[in-house]
């Protein structure tokens, strides 16, 4: 298409790209869970890296249990960030000080999880960090720039990527009165969303030392 014979035509595209850059920025499904310090890709920019790079690390920081029932990165190493109590807490009781802002099993930080990282991998690795959705490997993320390393990555989305919640309020309006699949994972970004590589194996090369036996 001669694009000086249909200035128009170029507009129009440009005024649409803009359109849908700025309901993506607004969906509620796609917001991102970005990280400050550290450096923000997609599961599909992670994917590319390891595969073109071995000396590029992928770190799952997800708990032992969720790394192994739910599935895995082919080739992530677990290495929990944080990790869940024994103990049922109710909302507004308190666990380790701090008063509960819901009734579960309550999550509490991995207190090795800085020496553990910087004694299997050098400052100036590649890491890149994922979890479930984001919420545990952004912080994570940024913990680990904070403490020296100076190539990180956090995972966009993670593993399961996060609720499926609708692009807009119409259709997660609809969503919720219609669909079983809202507010599940695995329908927005995420790892298995964009269909790479997982597995259930269990491969003792990149296990969390402390949980051999």
């Amino acid at each position: 298409m001669n694009r000086k014979l249909f200035p128009h035509r170029q507009n129009l595209s440009r005024l649409l790209l803009l359109l849908v850059a700025m309901l993506l920025a607004a969906s509620p499904a796609l917001a991102a869970i970005k990280a400050k310090l550290a450096h923000n890709i997609s599961p599909l920019q992670a994917y590319e890296m390891v595969k073109n790079d071995p000396g590029i690390y992928l770190i799952d920081v997800r708990t032992p249990a969720e790394y192994q029932f739910i599935g895995h990165a082919i080739g992530s190493y677990n290495i929990p960030f944080m990790f869940l109590s024994d103990k049922f807490v109710k909302k507004g009781e308190l666990f380790k000080g701090k008063k509960m802002k819901k009734s579960r099993y309550q999550p509490y930080l991995n207190p090795d999880f800085t020496s553990y990282m910087k004694s299997h991998f050098k400052a100036d690795d590649t890491l890149l960090i994922m979890c479930r959705s984001g919420h545990r490997s952004r912080p994570a993320s940024d913990f680990l720039v904070k403490s020296g390393f100076k190539n990180v990555y956090n995972v966009i989305g993670g593993f399961e990527g996060n609720k499926f919640h609708g692009q807009n309020d119409e259709e997660s309006k609809l969503l919720k009165k219609y669909s079983e699949n809202y507010g599940r994972r695995g329908f927005v970004d995420g790892w298995i969303h964009f269909g790479l590589p997982w597995t259930y194996k269990m491969d003792p090369k990149y296990i969390y030392e402390p949980h051999k036996k």
